[in-house]
C-alpha cells in the first residue's frame, strides 16, 4: 500500500500543544512503500449498517474548531431525569486570537434544547472545558484561562441560573501555568471534584517541573470546592520514567464508587493507566504499552504506537477498559519525528490482559481481539496523496470515546476517515461505532457483524466532516454522543500561521450536534441477562509459553482453588485463594515450568468445578 509520510511537529496554535521537535510540517513529496495493513483486506466485521435511530439537533455553533489536541474531554452528560448538558470550546470571532473564546453551553430539558449560546459562560477568555454533574441538582465546568489558571464554574440547578466562577488553587512553586485540564466528580451528590492538568511545556513558554518538561499533576476537593488538596504527581509519573508528558493526551473514566482511573496516551512515551481505589489518596500505574522511545530516546525505524488519543471506562466490577488510536511513527536522533498519515485502527485493552506487545502489530492485535475499530471500507481504501487531512497527530481512526452501561454492555465511537471529499478535495471523517458485552470474567464479545457509521445518513452527513465525538458516560436505551460537524476536512485553528497545511485554512461555522445511537439487541445478548454464580474464563494468552492468567467470577465469597493436570490426569500445579470476595478473582499460571503440550486447569469453589484446556508452546 502506498502511504504518505509526513514530518510533523505536534502542536496547535493559540493555546495548543507545542513540543520540542522540528516544526517542519511539510509533505514529503517522495512516495514510500511501507508494509501497512489494508483495511479492505479484512473480510470479517466489515458489514456496515445505518439502522441507528438518529436525532441530531444542533446545540451550538462555533468558529473555533479545535476541541482537543489529543484525547476527548467529557463534554456532555445524560441525567437520570432525561435531561442533557453539553459544552464545547466556543467562539464566534473570526479574529485569529479568538478574544471571545470560552465555554459554550446548552441544555436539553427533556423535550427541547435551549437557545444556542451567544456568549461564553465565563467572564474571562478560557478553553478546554470538562463538564460534570455537581451537587444534588447542579452542574460544574472546569477549564483553563489565558494566563494559565484553572477556572471553575458551578450552578446549583442545571440548565438555569447564574454561574458562580472561582479560580482553583495555584500550582506548586516553580509552576505558573496549568493547562488542558480534565475533571470528574463522584461521591454523594457529586461533591468530590477530581482534576488533572499538565504544567506548561517549555515550548509554550513554561519551565520544567521536577525535571519534567510537562508534568501531569492531580488535585481534588472532597467538599464541593470549599477546600482543596495540594497539587501532586501521581505515582511513577515522574522524571525517572518520562522526560515529559503531552498536553491533552489523557482522559478520565467516569468514577465507579471510590475507584478512579485515567489513561495517558503518547506515541513517544508509554500508554499508561493510573488507578486509585481510595478516592485519589493513592495511585497505581500500569504500563499498558511500553514505548520504544525510552525517556524520549530515538527509534531508527517505524513502529506502531498510540496516536495521542485514548479513552477509558470502568465496568460494573471497577475494571478499566481502554481504547486508543493506532499510529505508525518513527523517532529520530535530532528530536524530530515522522509519522504515517495512513495508519489506522482502534486498539483495545483491559486490566485482565497482559501488557500489549511493544510493536503493536496491526494483524497481531486483530488476531488477539485487541483491534476493535478500523476504517469503513468494502474495497481497498485508496487515498490520493495530499488529500488526507492532518489533525495534530491523529491517525485515520482516532478520538475514541467509550461507554459501559449498567448491563456491562460496551460502546465504542471514534472518528474515521472516509472517501468523501470536501470542496477542496480533502478527505472528510465520520463517526463510527461498535458495541459488545463484557462477561463476568472480563472478556469482551464484540458485535462481529456490524460496524455502524453513526453519521451515515446520506442527506445529513454526506457532505460533512464529523469530528471530536464525546459520549455521555451515562445512557438509557441510547448512547448520546456530542460531535462537531462542518463542511471542510481538517482544522482551521491548527492551520493558522502555517505556511503549508493539509486541510481547512479558512474560518467557517462548526455545528456541535448531539446524536442518539440506539443500543442494538444482537443475538445472544439479552438486555436483562442474569450473571452466573460461578464462571471461569479462558486463560489468556492461549497458547502460552510464559505467564498466563485465568479470571474467575463468583457471586458469593468463599475459598477458590485451581489445579493444572496433564492428559493422564496427573496434578502438576495447585493454587489456593482463601475467602475470595464476590466479583472477579485472578490466578496466574507460570507455564514456563511445563513442557509443550495440552493441559487442563480446573477451578473449584465448594461443590462447583469448571475445567478448561490450556495449550503450552
Amino acid at each position: 500500500m502506498l502511504a504518505l509520510a509526513l514530518t510533523v511537529s505536534s502542536y496547535a496554535q493559540l493555546n495548543g500543544v507545542k513540543r520540542n521537535v522540528k516544526a517542519t510540517a511539510t509533505v514529503n513529496s517522495a512516495m514510500v512503500n511501507i508494509d501497512l495493513p489494508v483495511p479492505g483486506e479484512m473480510t470479517p466485521n466489515s458489514i456496515l449498517s445505518g439502522n441507528s435511530i438518529l436525532t441530531d439537533p444542533t446545540t451550538m455553533v462555533t468558529i473555533y474548531d479545535l476541541q482537543t489536541n489529543g484525547s476527548s474531554l467529557n463534554r456532555c452528560y445524560l441525567y437520570p431525569d432525561g435531561t442533557l448538558g453539553a459544552t464545547c470550546t466556543w467562539s464566534q470571532s473570526t479574529n485569529t486570537s479568538f478574544p471571545d473564546r470560552g465555554t459554550g453551553y446548552n441544555y436539553f430539558d427533556g423535550s427541547a434544547w435551549g437557545a444556542q449560546p451567544t456568549a461564553r459562560i465565563e467572564s474571562i477568555r478560557t478553553g478546554w472545558p470538562s463538564y460534570q454533574p455537581f451537587g444534588p441538582t447542579g452542574e460544574i465546568v472546569i477549564c483553563h484561562e489565558a494566563s494559565g489558571s484553572l477556572v471553575m464554574s458551578t450552578r446549583t440547578v442545571k440548565g438555569t441560573g447564574a454561574w458562580t466562577q472561582t479560580i482553583l488553587p495555584a500550582p506548586p512553586s516553580g509552576v505558573t501555568v496549568m493547562l488542558w485540564p480534565r475533571m470528574v466528580t463522584n461521591g454523594t451528590n457529586h461533591t468530590n471534584i477530581h482534576v488533572i492538568a499538565v504544567t506548561e511545556p517549555t515550548a509554550n513558554g513554561g519551565t520544567k517541573y521536577n525535571g519534567m518538561d510537562g508534568a501531569l499533576l492531580y488535585i481534588n476537593s472532597l467538599d464541593g470546592g470549599v477546600t482543596w488538596s495540594s497539587w501532586t504527581q501521581p505515582t511513577d509519573l515522574n522524571s525517572s520514567n518520562y522526560w515529559g508528558l503531552g498536553g491533552d493526551t489523557y482522559a478520565w473514566a467516569q468514577p465507579h464508587g471510590d475507584t478512579l482511573a485515567f489513561v495517558d496516551c503518547d506515541p513517544f512515551f508509554d500508554l499508561i493507566l493510573e488507578k486509585s481505589t481510595d478516592n485519589g489518596t493513592t495511585w497505581t500505574r500500569t504500563v499498558v504499552w511500553h514505548s520504544l522511545n525510552d525517556l524520549g530516546g530515538s527509534s531508527a525505524h517505524f513502529f506502531y504506537c498510540p496516536d495521542e488519543a485514548a479513552a477509558v471506562a470502568l465496568d460494573n466490577a471497577g475494571m478499566a477498559h481502554i481504547v486508543f488510536g493506532l499510529a505508525y511513527d518513527s523517532g529520530v536522533a535530532d528530536a524530530a519525528w515522522t509519522y504515517n498519515l495512513l495508519a489506522s485502527g482502534i486498539g483495545y485493552w483491559n486490566e485482565s490482559q497482559p501488557q500489549l506487545r511493544q510493536d503493536l502489530n496491526f494483524d497481531s492485535l486483530y488476531a488477539s481481539g485487541n483491534l476493535v475499530g478500523w476504517i469503513k471500507d468494502t474495497n481497498v481504501f485508496h487515498l490520493p496523496v495530499g488529500e488526507i487531512t492532518y489533525w495534530n497527530g491523529a491517525s485515520m481512526t482516532s478520538k475514541p470515546t467509550l461507554v459501559i452501561d449498567n448491563n456491562n454492555k460496551i460502546f465504542l465511537a471514534y472518528a474515521g476517515a472516509t472517501t468523501l471529499l470536501d470542496p477542496n478535495s480533502f478527505n472528510m471523517r465520520h463517526i463510527f461505532g461498535r458495541d459488545g458485552v463484557i462477561s463476568p470474567t472480563e472478556s469482551v464479545t464484540w458485535h462481529n457483524d456490524t460496524l455502524v457509521d453513526i453519521t451515515g445518513d446520506w442527506l445529513q452527513y454526506n457532505f460533512s466532516e464529523c469530528m471530536f465525538p464525546s459520549a455521555s458516560p451515562t445512557s438509557d436505551d441510547y448512547v448520546y454522543i456530542l460531535f462537531q460537524s462542518d463542511a471542510y476536512g481538517g482544522s482551521y485553528v491548527q492551520s493558522i500561521g502555517q505556511s503549508s497545511w493539509h486541510g481547512q485554512t479558512a474560518a467557517d461555522s462548526n455545528y456541535l450536534i448531539m446524536i442518539k445511537w440506539e443500543k442494538p439487541l444482537w443475538l445472544g445478548v439479552n438486555e436483562k441477562h442474569e450473571k452466573p454464580t460461578f464462571s471461569v474464563g479462558q486463560n489468556f494468552p492461549n497458547p502460552v509459553n510464559g505467564l498466563t492468567k485465568v479470571n474467575v467470577y463468583i457471586q458469593n465469597a468463599g475459598d477458590l482453588s485451581l489445579k493444572v493436570t496433564n492428559l493422564t490426569g496427573q496434578t502438576l500445579m495447585t493454587m489456593e485463594k482463601s475467602n475470595a470476595q464476590p466479583g472477579v478473582s485472578q490466578f496466574a499460571i507460570d507455564a514456563s515450568q511445563l513442557s509443550p503440550g495440552v493441559y487442563f486447569y480446573s477451578v473449584k469453589q465448594g461443590d462447583k468445578s469448571i475445567t478448561k484446556k490450556m495449550i503450552v508452546q
